[in-house]
């Protein structure tokens, strides 16, 4: 009995340690954040864009209660609370006539832990081609491409703390222009002995910076009386991921036999714009029938969104736990969001 004590004492110190490192990483990046000198600067934008209809409607307040596969998204720690397997497939009509659409599977491998794999892919309308000498158009058109896939795994590290990383892959082609990248997630889940909090930290999108290169950087250069083949290139400049810090919270202070209402919140500290608080609830009955609503807050002039509200059904279907999620956002001068999620927990 000693030993078994004495581990897991050991245990819950690793488990603070983790959770104190996460955070003295995040500082440099923190020291950087609310900074309004630097909104515009990132690139790879794709990164922040949601993929699930509960969270969105939630505010994106959701970095202590995602548990799912849309954990990958918001805080890979809460996909280690995946019981079997889900599937999760949404669907949303962003701004600007670009739209986006996401995949994420997640397998609970036993001990091992929860494995994951997601897809994220923007698409929009092509475009037509000017140049200098053709300000009218060349007759030709462009298409714009932007695909995040990533690999995820979660673990619980103890009773009360779970961990979860992931690791994406960036690729954006603008034209026959393309840009590659790495980005990487990190973060944590705790349960204190308050009953129904749960309290989240998270890194997101933090990575080497990125570039664009391609066939319309070059160009022939004379050399003397005669082209040789000689071509003289430009260089695209860098351009950094939009990395943050989130700190989140998740309480229910109703819970009954029928009915549970949860509230959410979170803090996030931008490298990229001024910080944001984020929140949101959710009014559950007999966890069949959901109503949520949230608000994300900014300092931030132009900000692009506030209030959103949402809905959502749960119910088994065969050997199926099937879960129907829709949203809508508001999107400042642009036609507000519709968002959907369909998510299979089996």
């Amino acid at each position: 009995m000693e030993s078994i004590h004495t581990t897991r004492k050991y245990v819950k110190r690793a488990s603070m340690a983790l959770i104190a490192g996460i955070v003295l990483v995040s500082a440099p990046m923190t020291a950087y954040g609310g900074n309004s000198d630097r909104t515009g600067t990132a690139g790879a934008l794709e990164l922040i864009i949601p993929t699930d209809a509960r969270g969105t409607a939630m505010g994106g307040s959701v970095i202590a209660d995602a548990t799912g596969a849309e954990a990958f998204f918001w805080n890979p720690a809460g996909a280690a609370l995946v019981k079997g397997s889900e599937l999760m497939v949404s669907h949303r009509e962003y701004i600007a006539d670009i739209s986006l659409d996401h995949l994420a599977f997640a397998h609970n491998a036993g001990s091992f832990g929860v494995i994951g794999l997601s897809v994220k892919a923007l698409s929009m309308a092509d475009e037509p081609v000017y140049t200098t000498q053709q300000t009218e158009g060349t007759g030709e058109m462009f298409s714009s491409s932007f695909v995040v896939v990533g690999v995820s795994y979660a673990r619980a590290i103890t009773d009360r703390v779970n961990f979860g990383v992931n690791g994406h892959y960036i690729t954006e082609k603008i034209y026959d222009e393309t840009a590659n990248g790495l980005a990487f997630d990190m973060g944590f889940l705790y349960r204190p002995s308050l009953k129904g909090m749960t309290l989240g930290v998270v890194v997101k999108n933090y990575g080497p910076k990125m570039s664009f290169d391609g066939p319309h950087f070059g160009r022939p250069v004379d050399i003397g009386d005669q082209n040789d083949g000689h071509e003289a290139r430009t260089q695209s400049a860098t351009f950094e991921l939009p990395s943050f810090i989130q700190f989140g919270a998740a309480w229910d202070p109703i819970e009954t036999r029928r009915h549970r209402v949860r509230m959410t919140g979170s803090f996030q500290s931008n490298n990229f714009s001024e910080d944001e608080f984020r929140v949101g609830s959710e009014w559950g009955l007999d966890e069949q029938f959901f109503v949520r609503g949230g608000y994300i807050a900014s300092s931030q002039d132009s900000h692009l969104y506030g209030f959103s509200v949402g809905a959502g059904l749960q119910l088994p279907l065969g050997g199926t736990e099937t879960s129907i999620d829709y949203t809508w956002a508001e999107a400042g001068v642009f036609e507000s969001n519709h968002f959907f999620t369909l998510k299979l927990r089996f």
